[in-house]
């Protein structure tokens, strides 16, 4: 009889022993995380043993490492994987949902707000001289309706292409930082539009004619997607001569002109300078090519000093 109840003591302080190290999980049918690692605690009740339950509940079960995104964790891969790292399985009871979805919460960025940290990127890159608005201005219509980034602590980081040219189509590269690592990246196109003025034709021109001051205007308009070679300066047209006939509004096209040079690189040109009412007459050696009306440097032959002159027609300039 002792040794009976003796084996029952034993048998029923075993129970007791296993009965202390079981824990339960009811696992949640959804929940929501900062982005990163998912740890069980995070997405389950756990009940029990408190050491047994503290370990549980660290275990790592998944990841959703982007703002706003969604993944699933199930029953049966927390049991028959990740339990097992810490205790056997007979020794946990599982009850509530059979997956849990996972969110990792998140803030959102409007539209409008990502087009404006966009925009102060491009207005560092943009030649300082250009004004937007008027020479210039950004259209990014593929930008997203909202971005999603986490609810504390995410920061947004907008870089420019290298090859950025500041006219055309270009592409930004947007990242999501989380403390110091970039969770998520987009490439975003966009567009930078160009105005300039532009040489257009008031009148037809036939081949052979040379091109006057009163044959053309500048007229303001886009060039941002413009191929050819337009003049964009008077006196890159004013005196040259059309190479085929040209026709009334046509813009004028650097190849559709002869390109006779009024001065050529180490020609003797005459240079002409006015102090008061008196012109006086020298001579200088032109350092570029150039066209009537561009300034270019020449090197006086008296006194070997570069001048910046105007080329006022074939071989002669004037001092500035």
């Amino acid at each position: 009889m002792k040794q009976i109840m003796l084996i029952f003591l034993i048998l029923l302080v075993k129970a007791q022993i296993i009965f202390a190290a079981q824990a339960s999980i009811t696992l949640k049918a959804q929940a929501s995380v900062e982005p990163g690692v998912i740890r069980l605690g995070q997405i389950a009740e756990i009940k029990g043993n408190q050491d047994l339950a503290k370990k549980i509940s660290d275990i790592e079960v998944g990841k959703v490492a982007e703002p706003g995104r969604k993944t699933r964790v199930t029953e049966n891969a927390i049991k028959n994987f990740f339990i097992k790292s810490v205790a056997g399985s007979q020794n946990v009871d599982f009850d509530g949902a059979k997956f849990c979805d996972v969110i990792a919460r998140s803030g959102v960025i409007s539209a409008d707000s990502l087009k404006a940290l966009l925009l102060k990127e491009v207005r560092l890159r943009m030649v300082a001289n250009l004004k937007e608005g008027k020479d210039w201005s950004l259209e990014a219509p593929k930008m997203p309706e909202k971005l999603a980034i986490p609810e504390s602590g995410g920061k947004i980081l907008i870089t420019l292409s290298p090859q950025f040219t500041g006219i055309g189509q270009e592409v930004a590269t947007v990242q999501i930082i989380n403390g110091n690592k970039a969770i998520l990246k987009h490439n975003i196109p966009f567009i930078v539009h160009r105005f300039e003025y532009v040489a257009e034709l008031r009148k037809g021109i036939r081949k052979g004619e040379v091109i006057g001051e009163q044959d053309f205007e500048m007229v303001w308009q886009e060039t941002t997607f413009q191929k050819r070679k337009v003049i964009k300066k008077a006196d890159e047209a004013a005196g040259r001569t059309a190479i085929r006939t040209l026709k009334a509004g046509e813009l004028l096209v650097d190849n559709s002109l002869d390109t006779p040079y009024a001065v050529k690189e180490g020609d003797v040109v005459r240079l002409f300078a006015k102090f008061g009412e008196a012109v006086v007459q020298t001579n200088a050696v032109a350092q570029k090519n150039a066209f009537k009306g561009q300034t270019i440097s020449v090197k006086n032959v008296d006194t070997g000093k570069n001048i910046s002159a105007t080329v006022s027609g074939f071989g002669e300039a004037w001092v500035n």
